[in-house]
């Protein structure tokens, strides 16, 4: 019988493969995690995963994302305002930029360079017709 702890196991029974990882962290770091009794792999499982799901930023490591619904163009780390990944204008499929303009369309948000948006704007133009002076 195998001595150590029972293999984790996935959701049809069959045994997690696991490889070894190494890495360079600073003693500090160590120190912090053994004093709060942190598990190393544990910690790095889920901050690879919090990483790939968008919950914190690669470049500050923030958990202050805005996401869609809150940020119509994607999603991007509110502080240091880089942007992690653009969605797809509903209208058009193109991908958002970090200057384009997202616009709400007939209750979708598309973009700036729209045939619909360009044309809700164009029929905006004219409804907003400015009058000269009347006189009465």
């Amino acid at each position: 019988m195998p001595a150590g702890r029972p293999p984790e196991v996935d959701s049809n029974g069959k045994a997690i493969e696991k490889c070894l990882v190494n890495a360079t962290i600073p003693t500090k770091l160590r120190d912090f995690l053994r004093q709060h009794n942190i598990n190393r792999s544990e910690l790095f499982r889920t901050a690879a995963l919090k990483l790939k799901n968008l919950e914190i930023c690669p470049h500050c490591y923030s958990h202050d994302i805005l996401a869609p619904p809150h940020n119509l163009k994607g999603h991007s780390c509110n502080d240091c305002g880089k942007w992690l990944k653009f969605k797809r204008c509903d209208l058009c499929e193109a991908l958002h930029t970090p200057t384009s303009k997202a616009a709400p369309v007939n209750g979708k948000v598309g973009c700036d360079l729209c045939p619909e948006y360009l044309a809700q704007v164009e029929e905006n133009k004219k409804i907003n017709v400015v009058f000269g002076d009347v006189q009465r």
